[in-house]
């Protein structure tokens, strides 16, 4: 330990900012890393987590008593000049215990809701009581409700919808960021966090950490006991997540994302499916008209079929048909019927079926890719592992072991067998076997590789 400097004393500071400057102070005089301070912390019998050390050296707020004792003990000095210290700068500024910053301005981050949000009634309730019912989570740990399924199904819909119903119960605002998971650009947890700070009120003259580990620290320390809703919307892992988790005893977090959440284990999951038909239709009529929809019954449910009960393709046919009052609902649905335009025709301004699952297909690993390629050869929409065994070339249990990541990004439907039989069943969504189909004719050179099975 060097002592070239001078010991700094506590007795100079007037306000917590500069009994602040001076613990960090200590810290270079005493030339210890944080995980040094833990360690003789630890030896005295003190508990002194390096991330609270960052997250306290990292503000202006006048710090706990505790902390104080334990960090100054650590450094090497005696706590009492310190202590005292403290306790005449928290009388003088008559300075609360609790380092939480009120912020100015209550954020409120949610995009708009959708006018024509139709149905999910039973989603809603689960994400309600996933991030309201509290008691039923376990101390220490923040409630966190996950959405997912397969591009186009409707999460951010479904979660800026529940977020919008929940507000008044978040009294400490609301926080949202497209994650952008399914681009090739993903948001760093870095920039997040920063986003999010400056929005929880973090002082001006308070220094922003470099690492993501400190940031995501003081995150956590400005967030903690505040009723806070939290939206990470469109995530492509949990290691993106996981920075982001606010801290706890208040905030709640309401995640979407393509890919089940699996080592971040959220306290309710939602999976999402395309609507049932009669909420297909009543989607299209909300947004093409319900005169129009009422007058042609049978093409209505035929393009909710054709559309697979998707929302985003359900929108850009409804959107098709709002800016051609003149077409019957049965001309929009015979150009749909055509399996080799179908995607084509499901676009419009920026909405567009194709793209979606583009971007769905180039996030997954290459030889999940060529899976996918060879299930747009399937002239059926539903088939037995052994049937895709035989496509692959490969034994049945490996077929299942190429399938599973196609399951996990919500392109396949496994269905169990039934009455003891131990044989899966899979279903792919006619959008998604169309475009597999537009995958295997445009790559053909490349559908396959001995390397999927090994060989």
């Amino acid at each position: 330990m060097s002592h070239s400097n001078a010991v700094p004393s506590p007795e100079t500071a007037r306000t917590p900012e500069e009994f602040v400057r001076l613990l960090r102070r200590l810290r270079a005089w005493s030339e210890l890393t944080y995980r040094e301070l833990e360690v003789r912390a630890q030896r005295h019998g003190l508990h002194l987590a390096r991330s609270t050390t960052a997250a306290v050296l990292g503000r202006g707020a006048l710090p706990r008593a505790g902390f104080v004792h334990a960090y100054v003990a650590a450094c090497g000095l005696t706590p009492e000049p310190w202590l005292g210290a403290r306790r005449r700068i928290a009388a003088a500024a008559d300075t609360p215990d609790a380092p939480h910053p009120v912020p100015a301005v209550v954020p409120a981050q949610l995009p708009s809701d959708l006018a024509d949000f139709t149905g999910r009634e039973a989603e809603l309730a689960s994400i309600e009581a996933g991030l309201t019912a509290t008691d039923a989570t376990a101390p220490g740990v923040v409630p966190l409700v996950a959405v997912s399924g397969r591009a186009g199904v409707g999460k951010t819909a479904l979660a800026v919808h529940a977020a919008h119903a929940l507000t008044e119960r978040f009294t400490n605002g609301t926080l949202f960021v497209d994650l952008r998971g399914a681009s090739g650009t993903p948001a760093e947890p870095r920039d997040v966090l920063v986003r999010f700070l400056n929005a929880l009120g973090l002082p001006g003259a308070t220094p922003v950490p470099d690492s993501v580990e400190e940031l995501a620290t003081l995150y956590r320390t400005l967030s903690a006991h505040r009723d806070i809703l939290v939206v990470l919307d469109n995530a492509a892992s949990e290691r993106q997540i996981r920075p982001l988790l606010p801290g706890v005893g208040g905030p709640v977090v309401l995640v979407t994302s393509r890919h089940r959440l699996t080592s971040t284990v959220p306290s309710r999951s939602v999976e999402l499916e395309p609507l049932p038909a009669e909420q297909g239709v009543e989607l299209l009529a909300r947004i093409a008209g319900a005169d129009r929809v009422t007058a042609e019954p049978d093409a209505a449910a035929d393009l909710v079929r054709l559309c697979d009960g998707c929302p985003l393709a359900l929108r850009v046919a409804g959107a098709r048909l709002a800016c051609r009052r003149q077409w019957p609902l049965d001309r929009l649905a015979g150009m749909l019927r055509d399996e080799r335009r179908r995607l084509d025709e499901l676009a419009i301004g920026d909405l567009a079926v194709r793209a979606c699952l583009e971007q769905e297909y180039a996030a997954l690993p290459d030889a999940a890719r060529r899976t996918f390629r060879m299930l747009g050869l399937l002239a059926a929409p539903r088939f037995p592992a052994t049937a895709a065994a035989s496509l692959l070339d490969c034994p049945a249990d490996l077929a299942d072991t190429h399938l599973e990541p196609l399951v996990d990004a919500g392109l396949l439907t496994a269905v169990p067998g039934e009455d003891g039989d131990a044989t899966t069943t899979y279903r792919v969504p006619d959008l998604v076997r169309l475009y597999a189909r537009e995958r295997a004719t445009a790559e053909r050179s490349a559908a396959w590789h001995p390397a999927l099975t090994g060989g």
